[in-house]
């Protein structure tokens, strides 16, 4: 895509986010994009979720008119109390964990939804838990078991004959993760904790060696092309390739097989509203979707020495102009 020098229309945009503190400012790929909006003059509005108000058929929230910066951070120009349908892009960059908070949050946006565009579309989000949602795509992923049974996922180690991922369904950057090794003496111990003796959904996976030396590739999709790659080596005594936790960012390509996956995707992404996603491979093997709040632009950006996000602001630009074209339509008649 390039940038469209004749554009006419300034957006306001609005960014769905933690709190400001949480931010790190300088691997922040959503301060990537904010940076590359406000550099075309679009305006950039900070909402945080807590601030959301619904009053009398109006979604508002209580936002800030930010400028951003890697070095400063951010510098509200103003704050005020705004009719959300005000916006013309919502960027939801809310990340998990997947409560019930977050749930009522997609519902409150689905209000909105398409008067503002929305990225990811909070249909899309609902439905695609970043674990699950890889059970649509059953031919890509490695032996999956889903269970609240202690019992029934050691049944399924057993029949694996090899190491065991467990993950918890509602968070995000390898917390809660376990890894039970072939023959562990503890492995009964570890998923009644995981699954609060039954109470609490995991997932299990065979756990696949090639991510503790090769480790795995992060691929960015918009609109459901690639964007950009690039590999996450764990840390020397970690399992867990999340750059949070020590993982080291590398060059990568795709594989022919790994552009076949995307092929497959891109059509449900597309169906489902999911037009930022980030998903995660080993060997080809499809382990997450992320729709959340994908994390990578300024990783890849540095192996790359390229500018992703003016990829993503082209895109929201057009998005948001069609959006509008559909509104008139839909109005005159």
């Amino acid at each position: 895509m390039k940038h469209n020098q004749n554009r006419k229309k300034l957006l306001k945009i609005g960014f769905l986010m933690d709190p400001m503190e949480k931010i790190l400012l300088d691997v922040d790929t959503s301060i990537s994009i904010m940076m590359e909006a406000q550099k075309r003059g679009h305006q950039i509005f900070y909402i945080e979720p807590g601030d959301l108000v619904y009053e009398n058929g109006t979604l508002g929230a209580e936002a800030r008119q930010v400028l951003t910066s890697r070095t400063t951070g951010f510098k509200t120009v103003s704050r005020k109390r705004m009719d959300l349908k005000m916006l013309d892009v919502i960027f939801n960059r809310k990340e998990p964990p997947f409560d019930a908070s977050y749930l009522y949050l997609t519902q409150l946006l689905e209000l909105i939804e398409p008067r503002v565009f929305i990225v990811n579309s909070p249909r899309g989000v609902r439905k695609a838990n970043e674990k699950l949602y890889i059970l649509e795509f059953p031919k890509w992923i490695p032996p999956t078991f889903v269970s609240n049974e202690p019992e029934r996922i050691e049944t399924f180690f057993k029949k694996e004959k090899s190491d065991l991922i467990v993950k918890p369904l509602d968070e995000r950057g390898g917390k809660g993760i376990h890894l039970i090794r072939r023959g562990s003496r503890n492995a009964r111990e570890i998923l009644n904790e995981m699954t609060q003796c039954g109470a609490k959904w995991v997932m299990a996976q065979k756990f696949l060696n090639q991510g503790l030396t090769k480790g795995d590739k992060r691929i960015l999709l918009l609109n459901g092309e690639l964007l950009g790659v690039f590999g996450k080596i764990p840390k020397k005594g970690e399992f867990r390739a999340n750059l949070s936790l020590g993982a080291k960012h590398v060059r990568a390509t795709l594989t022919k097989k790994e552009c076949q996956l995307i092929e497959e995707l891109r059509p449900k992404l597309i169906r489902d509203g999911l037009y930022f996603a980030g998903i995660d491979v080993i060997d080809g093997k499809l382990l997450e979707i992320n729709v959340t709040s994908p994390a990578g632009i300024p990783e890849i950006n540095e192996l790359e020495k390229t500018h992703l996000e003016v990829q993503v602001v082209d895109f929201l630009e057009q998005s948001s102009l069609r959006g509008s074209r559909r509104l008139t339509k839909q109005s005159r008649s």
